[in-house]
């Protein structure tokens, strides 16, 4: 056919095999390759648009946009050692160029902004399995790199959460801020050098203090991306749903669980104490943010973002998406492909390829998903919009073989997809 076809390519990362741009790469040679062979189209254009949902990579997604700087710093990993870790900033953009399109949907021009990624300070990756442990780790690294962006110059910051090997309800975080925890008594918690909040300590917490916060950590803006929806506590909680894989056992649980609860209680009485000439009901207590979709993510992180820095909290891939203008992209393409490492009930609950099948289905395009195992039946896929998937244990031997090549085995199974690229065209819009 004498015609161009244009296909963007939105991709996670295949996790333990692929990162999101050497997985969008792999699926548009084994496209290109198949077009070559067989003809389809006179050419094709490819859009690649790699995106994280909040965790791992979440940075260097940011980063390919072109209009950050990176900025090195140290701080302290979960176990309180030392640790290179990094953030982004923007530069400052003139007052007659405002507007023309940079940063993400809803930042601001005026101010430099800046992009955070919990996993390089605090994240689960930075630890060996046997030191899995929420009981002891801590999200203070993660606040020193909130402090540091923010002592740069910015005042809005987008903070991908995800990843996180914690379990602290973002104390530790809080604390690098300027917050201070006491307990029962009023005496300080976790106040000395190379002392930090932690699991552990979330039981002991009988009040909290605010008097060290500075103005602009007040008035920074915080966008948060999150990969997941679950609230702060209960059996679809932080604790129960990612406590077991961060190190905890049937009784961590039920002590974090407890740690966070009292947590929570004072949260809504420190919440309520500062809001309280706005309500004159003697019974009122406070406000519980524990229920807010995300709560729950980083291990209670969410949580304190949304109810002590009023952070916005988003789904991941629509974060990402804004930053990298992917919705621009998609309405001008003939078809949308999205891939990731697996499909199963979590894609359908706010991920990457949810979402880009809302925004394929917007702008009345074909949606193709490209993974390594598919767990979803037919039904779920036709309620989702996805209108084919390809997997790589199609053409694996095992998940062992499908793992170690899987770069070879997507971009055979993107060329054996391209038999289907004839049918694109009597999808197309015509204007």
């Amino acid at each position: 056919m004498g015609t161009t076809l244009k296909i963007v390519i939105v991709t996670d990362k295949f996790k333990g095999s692929l990162s999101s741009i050497e997985a969008a790469n792999s699926i548009a040679s084994g496209i290109k390759i198949a077009n070559i062979s067989n003809h389809y189209f006179s050419d094709i254009k490819f859009n690649i648009i790699p995106l994280a949902d909040g965790g791992e990579g979440f940075l260097s997604v940011a980063a390919r946009s072109g209009f950050f700087k990176r900025k090195e710093i140290d701080v302290v990993d979960p176990l309180g050692r030392s640790v290179k870790s990094s953030f982004l900033i923007s530069e400052e953009v003139p007052a007659d160029e405002q507007g023309r399109g940079r940063g993400p949907q809803g930042a601001s021009p005026r101010h430099p902004f800046a992009v955070a990624e919990m996993s390089l300070s605090s994240g689960l990756s930075l630890l060996s399995p046997d030191e899995y442990d929420p009981m002891i780790t801590t999200s203070y690294g993660f606040g020193q790199t909130i402090r540091a962006a923010i002592k740069a110059g910015a005042r809005e910051i987008i903070a991908g959460i995800g990843g996180s090997a914690t379990n602290d309800g973002g104390t530790g975080m809080l604390q690098a801020l300027g917050y201070r925890f006491l307990d029962k008594d009023g005496m300080p918690l976790r106040c000395g050098d190379d002392e930090y909040m932690d699991g552990s300590a979330l039981g002991l917490i009988g009040s909290i203090d605010d008097s060290m916060v500075e103005p602009e950590i007040r008035r920074t803006r915080i966008t948060v991306a999150c990969d997941v929806v679950n609230p702060l506590l209960g059996q679809d909680g932080a604790t129960y749903v990612y406590g077991p894989q961060k190190g905890a056992d049937e009784i961590k649980l039920i002590q974090l669980e407890a740690g966070m609860k009292n947590f929570a209680t004072v949260t809504e009485r420190y919440l309520g104490f500062a809001t309280s000439f706005l309500c004159d009901n003697p019974s009122f207590i406070g406000y519980d943010l524990s229920d807010f979709p995300g709560s729950g993510a980083a291990g209670g992180t969410g949580f304190a973002l949304r109810s002590f820095l009023h952070g916005d909290l988003q789904p991941g891939w629509k974060v990402a998406a804004d930053i990298s203008h992917a919705e621009e992209s998609i309405a001008e393409s003939h078809l949308v492909i999205a891939g990731e490492g697996r499909l199963d009930s979590q894609t359908l609950s706010g991920k990457l390829v949810d979402g880009m099948s809302r925004l394929a289905r917007r702008h009345n395009k074909p949606f193709w998903v490209y993974c390594g195992e598919n767990l979803l039946t037919g039904e779920q896929l036709k309620a989702a919009r996805i209108d084919k998937v390809f997997t790589i244990m199609s053409v694996s031997k095992n998940l062992s073989d499908s793992i170690s090549r899987a770069r070879e085995l997507l971009e055979k199974i993107s060329s054996q997809s391209a038999t289907f690229l004839p049918q694109i065209q009597s999808n197309w819009q015509t204007h």
